[in-house]
Formats: C-alpha cells, sequence, structure tokens
C-alpha cells in the first residue's frame, strides 16, 4: 500500500514540475538606450512603428555625440525608405560584439532576409548608433547612414 502512495506522490511532484515548465515566461524587461541591444532594438521597434523622430534620436556623429536638428531632417527620407525595406519583419537573429569598452558592434537578421549592421558607441551613459549598413541577402552592403 505504501508504494501505492509513494507512486502517486512521485507522478504528483512530476506533474506540478511539469506545469510549472509550460508556464507563461515573465515579460521582458524595458528597453533602454544604456545598453547597445537595447539601443539596437528600440531603432528596430522605432522603424517598425514609423516612429522617425525616435530613430532618429538614437543616430549619432562619429564621436557619439548627437546629430543637430537639420541633420536628423537630413536623414528621415533614409529611414523612411529604410521601413519600407524592414519595417514590421521579425526578428530572427541578434547578435552583438564588442569592439571596444565603448564600441559594440550589433548584428540583426529581419525575416531570415535582411540584415542590420549597427555600430554603437557610448557617450553620457547612452548608446548611439554612428553607422548602420543594411546587408541584403546575397548582396553587397548598403549604407544607411555611413560615418563621415
Amino acid at each position: 500500500m505504501r508504494l501505492r502512495h509513494l507512486w502517486a506522490l512521485l507522478w504528483l511532484v512530476g506533474s506540478a514540475e511539469g506545469c510549472r515548465l509550460a508556464s507563461v515566461p515573465s515579460a521582458p524587461q524595458k528597453l533602454t538606450p544604456a545598453t547597445p541591444i537595447g539601443s539596437a532594438l528600440l531603432f528596430k521597434y522605432a522603424l517598425d512603428s514609423a516612429r522617425f523622430a525616435d530613430a532618429l534620436f538614437l543616430l549619432a556623429h562619429p564621436d557619439g555625440s548627437p546629430l543637430r536638428s537639420g541633420e536628423r531632417y537630413e536623414w528621415q527620407p533614409a529611414l523612411e525608405r529604410l521601413t519600407a525595406i524592414v519595417g514590421g519583419a521579425p526578428l530572427t537573429m541578434l547578435r552583438q560584439d564588442s569592439l571596444a569598452p565603448d564600441r559594440f558592434r550589433v548584428l540583426l537578421e529581419l525575416d531570415y532576409l535582411n540584415r542590420l549592421e549597427l555600430l554603437l558607441v557610448e557617450r553620457e551613459r547612452t548608446w548611439r548608433i554612428v553607422q548602420l549598413r543594411r546587408l541584403p541577402w546575397r548582396r553587397e552592403p548598403v549604407d544607411i547612414f555611413p560615418t563621415r
């Protein structure tokens, strides 16, 4: 009789553990430009929702200083074209590579076809994009926001 109770207890514990493994994952962390991945994903989400002002806020000069308002206005058509190409595409891969303590390279693959390569620089505890390239599938890279 006790062996039957032991098996029932083991089955109950195993089924409870299985339910815990199948539970809904916790909500994702809030994205901030305080990390290179956060800045890259914020840029992607701003393009997806056509919030060009937010996307342009994340672009900067090669030294990390933010763009002036006139420069942001000049870059808006390029971001609109980029949004038409990759906007709304699901994120299928995300990689980061540290080039220096204040420089990161982030590679975003979108829908297995397009890749965005972002070079980010940290300035005043905020990561900004200083170079943006679109790497189409089996084609030459296209500079969207080149370094000067």
